[in-house]
């Protein structure tokens, strides 16, 4: 029996393109990578994240950590702003709105004007002394507490959230002045920040409502004069509700 020869496998002298192409690509990714990181554009970088911080309505940095670098490259943004989120707590909303109002206001600013900051049902609640934004019997903003209340406006102006201020006094009847009677006095005293936001601010009206609730919310009983102090304030009330 004859036995037939195998034919010879042809062998292909064209496999090496496909390795050195492969190489040729890893190593032009390679240059132009290191080529990137070599030639920073600062002023580019500062545009892009000045996009970024609009893009999200970041406040006053929050959320980015500086290190040796420098430049966008050499910061970690943190894009999540509470205030645009939906299905946030209002606890979780509360801390958010707490961090920024420490970054914008001094212990000593937090301490004179506002009386606390708590969240319920509704949303989250800051509380302003009326003492320290109102003379006695007055609802006409105080000048020198201006300051303070043009840096809770500029964390108030981050949200897309409606905006209701509510105007409190305590149990005293008012004797004498322009108003008959705690409604109107709490009424106007809302008013006036409402105007001064939109005004000054230019936040959209819209999303603003003024409400009076005279003595008829207390936060403590009205025994005494500490206590009446307390229950005399403006409530900021950020509602925490999707549109």
């Amino acid at each position: 029996m004859i036995k037939r020869k195998k034919k010879e496998d042809h062998e292909n002298h064209e496999r090496w393109l496909v390795s050195y192409a492969d190489f040729i690509t890893l190593l032009f990714a390679l240059f132009a990578v290191l080529y990137a990181t070599s030639s920073q554009n600062y002023e580019k970088e500062k545009k892009f994240e000045d996009s970024v911080r609009a893009q999200f309505k970041m406040v006053g940095g929050l959320g980015t950590s500086q290190n040796q670098s420098g430049g966008l490259l050499g910061q970690l943004i943190d894009p999540i702003d509470l205030f645009q989120q939906r299905g946030v707590g209002n606890g979780e909303l509360e801390d958010y709105v707490d961090r920024l109002l420490q970054k914008k206001m001094s212990d000593e600013e937090r301490k004179l004007a506002i009386g606390g900051m708590r969240h319920d049902t509704m949303g989250v609640r800051i509380s302003l002394a009326a003492s320290t934004f109102f003379p006695t019997g007055s609802a006409k903003i105080r000048l020198p507490a201006l300051k303070s209340l043009d840096k809770i406006a500029e964390v108030l102006k981050a949200s897309n959230r409606r905006i209701i201020i509510e105007g409190h006094t305590d149990d005293q009847p008012v004797i004498g002045g322009q108003f008959e009677s705690n409604w109107e006095l709490a009424s106007l005293r809302a008013t006036s920040v409402v105007r001064y936001l939109v005004k000054y601010h230019n936040i959209d009206p819209i999303r603003l409502a003024a409400i009076s609730y005279a003595d008829t919310r207390p936060l403590v009983p009205n025994i005494n004069e500490t206590n009446r102090a307390k229950n005399r304030r403006i409530e900021i009330l950020i509602v925490n509700e999707e549109d």
